[in-house]
């Protein structure tokens, strides 16, 4: 076969792209120097937004990390301090890629890298520190798109605990919510659905991740949006049960039936939005980020937010009955109170997964908490009733306390899997793979 001459013009600009390219990996190398680990924090290894989150089941099988992803091909640094270890090309999943072997048993995986074993950019079994270049993303493996595949694991198992939801933006080098200094990871992240909403004795209401809602004795308005980013992370019912609001990861509200838009869509929060707070007279509401900022519309007032010290992320808030304030609550159980809430404790020991959700009694002197095992946690003048059912399938992702006065509460499970104590059990939403 012929092939074209190449001109002396022709490969000038070949060598000049070429020398350009080279240029600009060796600035994004020398930029920012990488630091060895005192504090423990794994940190994240790119920029990016994330395609795909950790344990989220694709074509039948199980996502073992999370994929971020960005266009043009993005620098890839060290998670943390450790050894290179490169791995063969694996052309139908992993691509090109290598694992950094840390500490404790502790290892990360970086996939589709356009570096491999043949041309590295850090050599196997070079030791290197954490913010350190060790590549670029690259299509190539079981990938359509420009993205790095990151894995955290331990003794060989995949630790979702740093894991962000779909959608969530990622800072390259910034400290994911896991540490392995000491060999103990902080709190599983939390990513769940809507969860379930009780609107009187004998109802309740389920909203999914994808927007489905499911309106047991209650009201259903409408569902399944289109045209949102991320997944839907909450929702909340009106006073009076006329209506309801859906809420996104990027902050974006829907609303339904008597339920007044008032604003969403923020902007300038460090992680994703992930649950929102109704007004009791319907005319506003709050939401929060994983980092505990605050966003305050319609007759909600702001009382304050963003704090420092904590656990894990932040995964729920609650209004107070009057709204004069708010409860926010952490994947480590801590409880913060703002305006007129009552801190009535927190922060429970014992526990075996990470707490996702909390909820107020009627009058806003007690709160229960609740944990991806079911365990039940009870402050104030709430009751234990019950917790830890058996047999759940996923994992328990909400709760709901009774509105009418009563104790007793009924808990949803990622697969939309219902548990009622000392409250009416009402169904199981079917037919939807999205999560609740």
């Amino acid at each position: 076969m012929a092939h074209p001459r190449r001109t002396p013009a022709r490969l000038r600009r070949t060598v000049v792209l070429t020398a350009v390219l080279a240029l600009l990996w060796a600035v994004t190398a020398v930029t920012a120097p990488a630091h060895a680990a005192p504090d423990g924090y794994l940190w994240w290894p790119a920029d990016g937004s994330v395609s795909s989150a950790c344990n989220v089941v694709r074509a039948g099988e199980t996502h073992q990390g999370i994929d971020i992803a960005r266009n043009p091909s993005t620098p890839v640094y060290a998670s943390y301090d450790g050894t290179v270890s490169w791995q063969p090309v694996n052309p139908g999943g992993y691509g090109n890629y290598l694992d950094i072997v840390h500490s404790g048993g502790w290892s990360t995986r970086y996939a589709h890298l356009a570096e491999s074993p043949s041309n590295p950019l850090v050599a196997n079994g070079a030791t290197v520190t954490r913010g350190q270049l060790i590549g670029h993303t690259a299509v190539n493996g079981n990938s359509s798109g420009l993205h790095v595949h990151f894995e955290i694991r331990r003794n060989g198992t995949v630790h979702c605990s740093a894991n962000a939801g779909s959608g969530t933006l990622i800072t390259a080098r910034t400290p994911t919510s896991i540490s392995i200094g000491t060999g103990t990871p902080a709190p599983e992240a939390v990513v769940n659905g809507g969860g379930v909403h009780v609107t009187g004795p004998n109802s309740y209401t389920d909203f999914s991740s994808t927007g489905q809602v499911y309106a047991w004795n209650g009201g259903y308005y409408g569902g399944s949006p289109t045209g949102y980013s991320g997944r839907f992370v909450d929702g909340k019912v009106t006073s009076g049960g006329g209506g309801y609001w859906l809420l996104s990861s990027a902050g974006q509200v829907y609303a339904y039936g008597n339920a007044p838009y008032k604003g969403g869509s923020p902007t300038g929060y460090s992680q994703e939005i992930v649950a929102m707070a109704a007004m009791p007279d319907n005319q506003g509401y709050v939401m929060m980020s994983a980092g505990g900022q605050i966003y305050a519309y319609g007759s909600a007032a702001y009382r304050g937010g963003s704090p420092t010290g904590y656990t894990g992320r932040f995964v729920d808030v609650e209004m107070t009955p009057d709204g004069g304030g708010y409860w926010l609550l952490t994947s480590a159980g801590q409880v913060y109170a703002y305006g007129n809430a009552q801190y009535l404790g927190g922060s429970p020991a014992g526990f075996s997964r990470a707490i996702v959700a909390m909820s107020p009694t009627r009058d806003g002197q007690g709160y229960v908490m609740v944990s991806k095992a079911g365990q039940i946690y009870a402050y104030g003048n709430a009751r234990y009733l019950g917790g830890s059912p058996g047999g759940v399938t996923g994992e328990i992702s909400d709760v709901g306390y009774r509105t009418d006065g009563a104790h007793g509460y009924v808990m949803v499970s990622t697969a939309g899997g219902h548990y009622a104590y000392s409250t009416p059990w009402l169904g199981n939403p079917t037919g939807t793979t999205a999560i609740f």
